[in-house]
């Protein structure tokens, strides 16, 4: 039987194989979600263990046909699936812009022509242009870029908006009929068998390979991801001599790495890589190496007003506390204001309750631009507090505070802090509508989900509904109806009967022993607080400690 493994190089293309694969019973069909490298390591994988062909996509299927020895399928873009991302596209009224290669762009740019889209279309000839290309149309105005893997995945780091050009049905059933008529009628071994057939993987972890010509062959990482991109490793490459002396270098995310060559076969160099030192790795912290620049809805006049003072605020580099009840969107606003602001500098969310002080000084020597402390409170966190502004006379990161209380006006003057009070979603109704279309976009770039609209009748139903927790539960509420909704336009009559629904499941019934009852109640405040038992002892108004013997009784 004809074994083939698809690398699905985003999620939602899950559901698309899940219909297709039921086609082709003749063939042992698996698959796998990873992307450029992590799916190259599948496929690396899957070929070891005697797979007899490839399928993936774009940029990803280009990566693994560089590295594998047997048949590798790209799986195509038909004018059908161009015209649903378009269209998509076409309603998030920003500037928006296709980048990628002749084979996408010429189909794209028919289409926008013929519907009428204001879109533009940039052609690539070389996956180098990608950067380049991307800062000028940023320069230009643009937020969102439709592409492929490697280009929404380079969208992302220079702080644009991505949305991934996806395959439909049609694409994927023509690969995998492409797949069978190749494996029936080809068999192929070439230089990566003989190697990957030797002990090498088995003692050494993390490797790259070049041949004698030093083109690179093969890349295997199991302790980090790859730390280089394909350019950069072969500089690297050329700078070593193979017999000589161990070089060391260091990457941002990765920490310090060391690198040693060896010569296999009188042919194949390989290089073995081993980390020296360790990614900051603190209680209580975390570090934001990546973060996607995000649509900010400004449609309402008091969001507008307070994203612009935030701006003026990180501009000026002010520490600022951000206050405002859970699901107001404090971390998602702090991180699109560093991603405007310090794009490329280290960016690091402390949890105030449970960070040690004495991990501060540690902390600073990954010389972050901008850290949050969230959950804050001046009755707990002073000495945290003072110790982080001491700090910034000498190393000026941003400071920012995220807590649920108003502070008084002689607090904010004592400590030397400006404050911005995010408003409750009931008083920024204009902006439901953004939102839930900036939530749709998501939910079909991640999910697949059938929905790219949302009609009017439904934006005026979510425009009159009460959330407990404002912009939270309303991504939640149109997470759960994008799943459900069967037809392309997201209804009124779906989005009510998911919150029927999810009102009926938050109805607590009174009964059982009160032992009973009291584990329910808490399990239903760790639930809605994302199991935070930080929050939820608070809400509860108990201790951690109580809340940890009481989950354990």
């Amino acid at each position: 039987m004809v074994r083939i493994h698809i690398v699905a190089p985003y999620s939602a293309m899950v559901s698309v194989l899940s219909e297709c694969i039921p086609l082709f019973p003749s063939a042992d069909i698996t698959y796998s979600v990873g992307d450029l490298q992590r799916g190259l390591e599948i496929a690396l994988e899957k070929q070891e263990d005697g797979i007899d062909l490839i399928i993936s996509r774009g940029g990803t299927a280009k990566l693994i046909k560089k590295a594998v020895s047997i048949p590798v399928i790209d799986i195509q873009l038909s004018g059908y699936d161009l015209t649903r991302s378009l269209t998509l596209a076409s309603k998030l009224n920003e500037k928006t812009a296709v980048v990628g290669f002749q084979n996408i762009t010429a189909g794209a740019a028919a289409i926008i022509k013929l519907l009428h889209l204001p879109i533009n279309v940039y052609t690539i000839h070389s996956a180098n242009e990608v950067t380049s290309l991307l800062l000028k149309l940023k320069q230009a105005g643009y937020s969102h870029i439709l592409g492929d893997v490697i280009t929404i995945n380079t969208s992302h780091e220079v702080g644009l908006k991505g949305m991934l050009l996806q395959s439909g049905r049609e694409s994927v059933a023509r690969a995998i009929e492409e797949a069978i008529y190749l494996i029936q009628t080809l068999k192929k071994q070439t230089i990566i068998n003989h190697v990957m057939k030797s002990l090498l993987i088995e003692e050494h972890r993390n490797i790259v390979m070049f041949d004698e010509d030093e083109t690179l062959l093969y890349k295997h990482f199991q302790d980090f991801r790859d730390p280089l991109e394909e350019s950069e490793w072969s500089l690297l490459h050329k700078s070593l001599a193979i017999n000589e002396s161990i070089k060391e270098f260091y990457t941002k995310d990765q920490g310090r790495l060391q690198v040693r060559g060896m010569l296999l076969d009188k042919r194949y160099k390989v290089y073995v890589l081993t980390r020296l030192h360790p990614v900051l790795n603190l209680k209580g912290v975390t570090e934001k190496t990546i973060l996607k620049k995000e649509p900010v809805a400004m449609s309402s006049i008091p969001s507008a007003n307070r994203f612009r003072l935030l701006q003026h605020l990180f501009k000026k580099n002010e520490a600022v506390v951000i206050s405002g009840e859970r699901g107001t969107g404090k971390t998602f606003l702090t991180r699109q204001l560093h991603i405007l602001e310090n794009r490329e500098e280290p960016y690091v969310e402390i949890d105030a309750d449970v960070f040690s002080l004495h991990d501060l000084e540690h902390l600073l020597t990954k010389k972050p631009r901008t850290i949050v402390l969230n959950q804050f409170s001046i009755d707990e966190h002073q000495d945290l507090l003072s110790a982080c502004l001491q700090k910034r006379k000498a190393t000026s990161f941003q400071l920012i505070l995220h807590t649920s209380v108003r502070w008084d006006e002689e607090q904010l003057e004592a400590w030397g802090l400006k404050h911005v009070h995010l408003p409750i979603l009931a008083d920024r109704k204009e902006d439901i509508g953004d939102l839930a279309t900036f939530f749709l976009a998501d939910f079909h770039q991640i999910y697949g989900t059938r929905p790219v609209g949302i009609s009017e009748e439904a934006i005026s139903y979510l425009e009159h509904l009460s959330y407990k927790h404002h912009i939270r539960t309303l991504r939640e509420v149109i997470k759960n109806a994008t799943m459900d909704e069967k037809e392309y336009l997201l209804s009124k009559e779906v989005i009510k009967s998911v919150v029927e629904t999810t009102e009926q499941k938050q109805t607590f019934p009174i009964n059982g022993t009160l032992k009973e009852m009291e584990k329910a109640i808490i399990a239903q405040v760790l639930q809605e607080e994302n199991q935070n038992q930080t929050q939820a002892a608070k809400r509860l108004g108990i201790n951690r400690a109580t809340l940890w013997r009481k989950l354990k009784d």
